[in-house]
């Protein structure tokens, strides 16, 4: 007569627990509210005045995670029937003339954080990522990285109207404080860098302020070349520690002040610019090219050209460097 086998219990206990915790992910991933989440995404673009589209939101290895994910600028505003679409996620959706040229985006993913409690998240998109979280406590925290993208992919041109070639890297970590229990870009403290390897403005159009009005306005090619920008940010002003480019078409060099404001467009840049540009090319300029021409001289360096950034990003003032007042003798 065979001998009866008896399981130990700590394997019975194992087993079922083992058998209980994949039951109850897989239950999670079968029932998880994927629609919902998709149409608050959707909600939260439109009420920025994007359109967003996800191509399928599914688990993955790094947490909830959205493919094929298009986001563009509304170009005459969202209606509630170009939202009501989107929301529903309609088969057939109006084309860029109404929806915009997108920006593609290959996968966001999105999971729970522990340090700082909050959320984590990873894109991968421009044949680089972007990758980061948000979270905290009291105060909100905020840091995000670039890894080696690269802005001619991805349909960066449609989306922003601009050519460019080259390699994106840079970082951002803010903390921001809360006002009525809202984090407050005017207090933050942290540090921006940015460092691009051969950036290339190839050609494309931008709409500048000009006499008050927006006016769309042709690029011409600009090489800028590397780009090396760090901004310590104390109490909500910027300070710039470096911010410097140099390439076979200009050398500019940059110093000065960015007083943050409760929304980054209502911030007041302060900031002095030395720029250098080559005959040739101020000649490819054209208009621009003749308004550097008229720029005044670095007194302690003549072959530079000095300007000041002024007023607010959404309202900028780009000019002559100011004259410094002469101490008045008595």
């Amino acid at each position: 007569m065979a001998a009866e086998t008896k399981i130990a219990r700590w394997k019975l206990i194992v087993g079922y627990g083992a058998f209980s915790l994949v039951a109850f992910v897989l239950c999670l991933l079968l029932t998880f509210p994927y629609d919902t989440l998709r149409r608050r995404a959707v909600d939260a673009a439109a009420d920025a005045g994007y359109a967003l589209r996800i191509g399928s939101l599914r688990p993955g290895l790094r947490g909830l995670t959205a493919t094929n994910v298009r986001l563009s600028k509304v170009p005459n505003g969202m209606t509630p029937e170009l939202h009501s679409m989107l929301a529903s996620n309609a088969g057939m959706l109006p084309g860029p003339e109404e929806l915009g040229e997108p920006l593609n985006i290959d996968s966001v993913a999105v999971r729970p954080a522990l340090l700082p409690p909050g959320v984590a998240f990873h894109a991968s998109l421009m044949n680089g990522s972007l990758s980061g979280n948000v979270g905290g406590l009291s105060d909100v925290s905020v840091s995000v990285k670039l890894s080696n993208l690269d802005p001619s992919a991805g349909n960066l041109k449609g989306f922003s109207g601009m050519d460019l070639a080259g390699k994106l890297n840079g970082s951002l970590n803010l903390t921001l404080p809360k006002t009525r229990g809202q984090p407050d870009l005017s207090q933050a403290n942290g540090q921006l860098a940015l460092d691009t390897k051969g950036l290339l403005i190839q050609g494309g159009n931008i709409t500048v302020p000009m006499y008050g009005q927006p006016t769309p306005m042709d690029l011409p090619r600009i090489a800028l070349g590397d780009i090396d920008a760090r901004i310590k940010i104390e109490k909500g002003l910027g300070t710039v520690e470096a911010l410097q480019a140099k390439s076979e078409d200009l050398e500019v060099q940059g110093s000065g002040t960015v007083k943050l404001g409760q929304r980054l467009d209502v911030s007041q840049p302060d900031m002095d610019f030395k720029l250098r540009a080559e005959p040739e090319f101020v000649k490819r300029l054209g208009l621009l090219g003749a308004g550097l021409s008229i720029l005044p001289a670095d007194k302690a360096d003549p072959k530079f050209r000095v300007a000041h950034l002024g007023g607010f990003f959404n309202r900028p003032n780009f000019g002559p460097a100011r004259q410094q007042q002469q101490p008045q003798l008595r």
